[in-house]
Order: structure tokens, then sequence, then C-alpha cells
């Protein structure tokens, strides 16, 4: 089981972000530096073009509202971390491990974010309807790719016969809850809490 980078080109590709603009790299880049910096409340489409180094209409070519910038910005960085998490499975041979340590590596890297941290600490009234209302079509594009990799797995017989769609959403809205919710027992700032999380009870939803 070896997920390649069109994982990733999938993801641009669903959401319309074109690979190779720099103007765009350009934007994206400044968004995220002000958006930690500042906040999103504070940051205005105007603030970004500054940054960027570009006009304020050439932002909103790219962009149609900042709305649009931050969901982008958000898959940008959610990109560049699955990237990440499929070259260190590379060095995991077991699919059922793999399964696992894509969901840990997940929650700890997503929770040490600076932009997650940010947005949860000075403004989680914004952050906190913005990821789970407004991410949709992200979300349905990690369920299907994390169903795809469950897919492969089961094919090879490291885990029980069951919904891979079903299997996936479960460990998507138990990330979400742990990233917006991190308060408790089910820390995720604690990679040790998180392992036990994956070892006590995903594996045994997952193994055969």
């Amino acid at each position: 089981m070896s997920p390649t980078p069109t994982a990733s080109r999938v993801l641009l590709q669903g959401l319309a972000i074109p690979e190779g603009d720099k103007i765009y790299e350009r934007v994206l880049d400044a968004g995220l530096e002000l958006f930690i910096e500042f906040g999103l409340r504070r940051t205005t489409m105007e603030d970004v073009a500054t940054r960027a180094g570009i006009g304020r209409a050439t932002a909103y070519r790219r962009f149609s509202d900042k709305d649009q910038l931050i969901q982008f910005v958000i898959l940008r960085e959610c990109q560049r971390e699955l990237d990440r998490i499929e070259e260190d499975l590379k060095n995991i041979s077991v699919g059922l491990d793999k399964v696992l340590e894509s969901f840990v590596l997940a929650v700890i890297r997503a929770h040490a974010h600076p932009l997650l941290t940010r947005l949860l600490t000075s403004e989680p009234e914004t952050i906190l309807p913005f990821f789970t209302q407004k991410l949709w079509q992200m979300m349905a594009f990690f369920r299907v790719y994390l169903a795809s990799m469950l897919d492969r797995v089961q094919e090879e017989g490291s885990i029980r016969k069951q919904s891979t769609e079903m299997m996936a959403e479960l460990m998507l809205r138990l990330m979400q809850s742990m990233l917006l919710s991190p308060d408790g027992v089910m820390n995720p700032s604690d990679e040790k809490c998180v392992r036990k999380v994956a070892d006590l009870y995903l594996r045994p939803l997952l193994a055969r």
C-alpha cells in the first residue's frame, strides 16, 4: 500500500487550485502569514495583496473573497501535511499499522500547526463554524481518500471486512472532535495519548 502524489493533485484539482501559478502561490503564502500573525477577522484582502506585492484587483482575480482564500490556504496546508504523512508511511510495512499511524500523525501535526493553534486560541467563534460547516468538500475528499487506503489494506487481508467509507468517516469525525475540542483525556497535544486512542479504540474496530 503506497499512496502516491496523485492524492495531492486530486485534492488540488477538486477545489480548482491551479498548480504552477506563481501569483496564486504568493497570495496563499501571504494569506497564511497574515492569518497566523493577525487572525482571520483582522486580515483583509488588501492586506494580503500588499504582503504578496500585488494589486488588490489581482488578488480578487485569483480569489473571489476572503472566505475562499481562507479555504484554499487551509487546503494547501492539508495537502502539504498529507504529502509528509505519505512519505512517513513508506517505512511501515503492515497495512493496519499504516492506517493507525496515519491517524496519529494527522492528529498531532494538525494540532501543532501554527494556523490552527492561532485561530483556536484567538477566534474560536470564527473558526469553529468554518471547520464544521464550510469545509464539507474537502472533508468529502479526505473520506474518499482514507476509504481508498482502507480498501487497499482490506484487500491485503490486514483488516476486517466492513464499510470502509463508514470507517473513514468515523476516524475523521474522531479527529475533528479531538482537534476542535482538545480539552479532555483524549489530548491531541500528547502523542502517547493519541497513540493510545488509536491502539485501544481504533485497532479493535479494524483488526481481523
